[in-house]
């Protein structure tokens, strides 16, 4: 069984080599109020951890598989707890994620009267901190999905036990970050049994960490970019933004391509070589393409081939899942509905590298397509997302993009009005009168607004596709990312803009 993440209560100094050789790239290890518990997580192995690129992802633990384990007293003094030890202990980065287990297959009723409010007093003691951490959950499919709707956490965390109430449908709805499997025993020569886990590739972010490096939450199996000019790659300057595949394999024997030019720069940036980029695939390119196979994986958590060349999976890996993106597989004759909703899903995952800075490979082909220049300043991106989304869905059809070509949300609204798209102002907006393909326009006041892609209608909620925005519905928006529960109509609405019939 090939995994690329773990969690065990073991400490797991003296496992790293065997880790790191075996492809582990995320560690779950333990918070708890003994801190002479001999499964709690130190500063020590974390500091070690870290030095090994393995990202680790904290769960706060005191038992926490009975009724009586969860109240607001409780909740409030192991969050205070949680948040001591992160800070002063681990020196855990700000923006990542603390995990509290409730580990057992709680009823509805016990959910309202226990946990609800142990997660509450939770929330508020991160809110009077400051937030410096976002919240996570461990436990059953029933419990994740009732606390992330209630916006008490961020961050998920499904335990193996399928049979749990909620689970399958849960794991089926693709909100989870982390997801456990059932114990392994014999790996790397650990004393007990560890659990294999999964990072949701559609998600990327789980909340992990290094220590001294900047909360990034990057799809999980892309590596960390070497410091230099961000959405670009930092050893040739020819790259200023992140290169798509050509669609078929690159490999040895190959000489004076831009495609090999731009896999060696990459791998300098990344560690992987002190490369001539000089486009020409020998021994030198080989070896390090199988090095770096040898330690990452695809985006969806699977073993790369070690096999030298850099076919589509390595591809994705060395510079994005958004690098693959091709209209070749997409069909003229598809209405122009269809099309921008497959594009735009297919783009989920994509974040800013690093976090907050509204850069990134995949995001700064977004921003260029709009005709800003990315490195001039920082520019919130809903909007280029979906100019891009529209421009690559008009490709496949030969005709001009529908969308006015701006960067703004307001400007994008008041351009609508006055062109052949169609529109649902907020009065009209309802279950009937809103419909897949639409973009829905908020005025976030001062200027500022969000916009995103309609991509279901349920009832009073709508179902989107977003670019800039997050899977917890906080404002800090870094990715692309699938939304579930926005309401048809909120105060801040302005309306929708159908362009899909412009």
């Amino acid at each position: 069984m090939a995994f690329a993440a773990l969690d065990t209560s073991q400490k797991s100094d003296s496992f790293i080599p065997c880790m790191t050789s075996n492809g582990i790239a995320a560690i779950g290890r333990y918070y708890t109020k003994n801190r002479s518990n001999s499964k709690i997580l130190t500063a020590v192995e974390a500091r070690r951890l870290s030095q090994a690129s393995i990202k680790i992802w904290p769960v706060y633990q005191i038992r926490h598989r009975l009724p009586v384990d969860f109240s607001a007293a409780k909740g409030k003094s192991e969050a205070e707890d949680a948040l001591e030890y992160a800070k002063n202990v681990i020196n855990q980065p700000v923006g990542t994620g603390i995990y509290f287990s409730a580990d057992f297959d709680a009823t509805d009723a016990v959910f309202n009267s226990s946990i609800r409010p142990h997660f509450e007093a939770i929330a508020a003691a991160f809110a009077a901190a400051g937030n410096p951490y976002r919240i996570g959950i461990y436990s059953s499919g029933a419990v994740c999905k009732s606390l992330l709707d209630a916006g008490l956490v961020q961050l998920t965390w499904l335990s193996q036990s399928s049979g749990f109430r909620g689970t399958p449908a849960f794991k089926a709805s693709q909100r989870w970050n982390i997801l456990q499997a059932m114990p392994v025993s014999g790996f790397c020569d650990f004393d007990d049994d560890i659990d294999p886990d999964t990072i949701n590739p559609a998600i990327g972010d789980f909340g992990g960490f290094l220590l001294d490096m900047p909360a990034q939450p990057v799809a999980f199996a892309v590596p960390q970019v070497a410091p230099g000019p961000v959405g670009a790659l930092a050893s040739h300057p020819e790259f200023t933004s992140i290169p798509a595949y050509r669609g078929s394999p690159i490999h040895r024997g190959e000489f004076g391509s831009n495609d090999v030019k731009a896999v060696q720069a990459r791998l300098n940036d990344l560690g992987f070589g002190r490369l001539v980029v000089d486009g020409d695939f020998g021994e030198g390119t080989e070896n390090a393409v199988f090095h770096f196979q040898a330690r990452n994986s695809t985006p969806d958590g699977k073993p790369l081939a070690i096999d030298g060349e850099v076919a589509e999976s390595t591809w994705a890996a060395l510079f994005g899942p958004g690098a693959i993106f091709s209209t070749q597989q997409l069909s003229a004759d598809a209405p122009m509905r269809d099309l921008v909703i497959d594009i735009a899903a297919s783009q989920i995952g994509v974040v800013e590298q690093p976090r907050g800075t509204n850069r990134g490979p995949e995001v700064d082909v977004y921003i260029r397509s709009t005709g800003l220049n990315p490195a001039d300043d920082s520019y919130p991106w809903c909007v280029c997302f979906l100019y891009w989304v529209f421009g690559q869905a008009a490709k496949v059809k030969g005709v001009e993009n529908p969308l006015p070509k701006t960067a703004g949300v307001i400007a994008l609204w008041k351009l609508g009005l006055k062109s052949e798209a169609g529109v649902v102002r907020k009065s009209e907006a309802s279950g009937q009168t809103v419909k897949p393909g639409m973009i829905f326009m908020l005025d976030l006041g001062g200027g500022k607004g969000h916009a995103g892609l309609v991509i279901d209608v349920q009832g009073d909620h709508v179902i989107t596709i977003e670019g800039n925005t997050n899977p917890g519905g906080s404002s800090d928006g870094f990715g692309v990312f699938r939304r579930e529960s926005r309401p048809i109509s909120t105060s801040v609405l302005l309306g929708y803009l159908d362009f899909c019939e412009a």
